[in-house]
């Protein structure tokens, strides 16, 4: 009897926490997504927008110490 009551018990009490408990394992899956997204969207930004900088930084200072190197000789 007292075996049965508790396994009645469970199953109440898991229909009803259940959507509760689907509803907090969605929320939490839901942050870690769209903070994954969001350094995602920045790194790519990022790479995106310094990328041409550093690309063109990088030429100048080439031009300039293949420059001198050939002033050298």
């Amino acid at each position: 009897m007292n075996r049965t009551l508790v396994i009645i018990l469970l199953v109440v009490v898991g229909i009803y926490c259940l959507p509760t408990l689907l509803a907090t394992a969605a929320t939490i899956f839901a942050i870690v997504i769209g903070v994954f997204g969001a350094i995602l969207g920045v790194g790519i930004s990022l790479v995106v927008t310094l990328l041409p900088v550093i690309i063109v930084g990088y030429l100048i200072w080439w031009l300039v110490r293949d420059n001198r190197r050939n002033r050298q000789y």
